[in-house]
């Protein structure tokens, strides 16, 4: 049976390579303004098309008619990490989407790749295909090994630099979650957790070409294995490419017109950031009053579609100051500042013994958008579900 799957490969491999060149076209041309981050997205679509031809190539067996391709475009994948990381950055940033000087140190691995790949393309047509075909008679003088060293350092560099970046475009996601919350008072519409999902499935598929370029699979298992990751890969685009057609920048009004703030800050830190504030202690005391009266007298806890700016507008208070006395005098962000009083709201209907509000209807009465979040933020605030803290009242 496997043998018939892989008589497809080369098509599925077609298929996603012309996805990526044809969404890669798209997000380029859709970004004539520059200022959206698709330039990168387009930019990343490209080389993963790169990523589908090399493999069509080598199954189907393109290289041993021309093997002087072998090899030609891996520098180019070195490209996917910047890519992806720039992307995911400046879809959490308000920072220009340009191709500034500070990123050129990001593209000096390709650059380098080149450089350790240069020996190897060096070799005659001959000896590539003795390569490919693995023979045994193969001259082993100084000048093929070093190009063999060479090709071999960048197939190790490849996953470990494509991983790197994968690595630190979560914690940018991480950073950005964090920084929504001084902004909003439910995330759920804000959140880009498919983000996460897709640095999740590109870690999978990069450890898996590692381990398949260091210590390759075990016979029995290799074509199942490859035909497997090709089907993935191509599923992974059809996904990146639906998201990246509805995705948008979330943060841009709210951070353009606010400093984000820092959601984990040391004292002296948050201390240096106000120092020259002109907030005095009674300003603050008199704000957080105000905030108080905002959110339980006139219990806009209950807007769901809570702002950092709305609330703001209601108080004629700036958005700074408002930030400034809750992360200064109660030592939390603007999430959990909302968050409290729905939750002290919801502890009352919970144990409301005239009438058993479903726990679903509680939560949208507080103005949370689902019970998901509901729950949980009420167990971080009570340490007990709401069901496990109805039934203990």
């Amino acid at each position: 049976m496997m043998q018939n799957l892989m008589q497809y490969e080369p098509a599925i491999l077609l298929m996603g390579a012309s996805m990526c060149l044809f969404m890669a076209l798209y997000f380029f041309v859709d970004n004539k303004n520059k200022k959206s981050p698709k330039g990168f997205l387009a930019g990343f679509m490209l080389v993963y098309g790169l990523t589908f031809i090399d493999s069509f190539m080598e199954t189907s067996g393109f290289l041993y008619k021309y093997p002087n391709l072998t090899g030609v475009l891996l520098p180019t994948f070195f490209l996917l990490g910047p890519f992806i990381y720039f992307y995911i950055r400046d879809m959490c940033d308000t920072r220009a989407y340009i191709l500034d000087k500070k990123r050129y140190k990001h593209f000096i691995l390709p650059v380098l790749s080149i450089l350790l790949m240069a020996t190897y393309y060096a070799f005659p047509e001959e000896l590539k295909l003795s390569l490919l075909v693995k023979e045994d008679d193969i001259p082993e003088s100084g000048f093929f090994i070093i190009g063999i060293l060479g090709a071999v350092l960048t197939q190790i560099l490849l996953p470990v630099q494509i991983l790197y970046y994968l690595i630190k475009s979560y914690g940018i996601l991480r950073q950005y979650f964090s920084t929504l919350k001084q902004f909003f008072a439910n995330i759920d519409d804000h959140r880009m957790d498919w983000l996460r999902l897709l640095i999740l499935m590109l870690s999978v598929q990069w450890i898996l070409y590692a381990i398949k370029e260091w210590m390759g699979w075990p016979g029995q298992w290799a074509d199942a294995i490859n035909f497997s990751t090709n089907f993935i890969d191509v599923g992974i685009i059809y996904f990146l490419s639906f998201k990246g057609l509805r995705q948008a920048a979330i943060l841009q009004d709210e951070l353009a017109n606010n400093q984000a703030l820092e959601p984990k800050e040391s004292d002296g830190k948050t201390r240096q950031k106000y120092a020259k504030s002109a907030l005095s202690n009674e300003d603050s005391e008199r704000i957080l009053g105000k905030l108080h009266k905002a959110l339980e007298t006139d219990a806009l806890y209950n807007d769901s579609m809570l702002s950092l700016r709305s609330l703001s507008d209601h108080t004629k208070i700036s958005t700074n100051y408002i930030s400034q006395v809750i992360n200064q005098k109660l030592n939390c962000n603007f999430f959990d500042f909302v968050n409290k009083f729905r939750i002290e709201a919801a502890m009352k209907q919970l144990t409301n013994k005239e009438r058993k509000i479903p726990v679903l209807e509680i939560a949208h009465n507080v103005g949370f958008n689902s019970k998901s979040t509901f729950n949980t933020a009420f167990k971080r605030h009570t340490g007990l579900t709401p069901t496990e803290y109805r039934k203990q009242q």
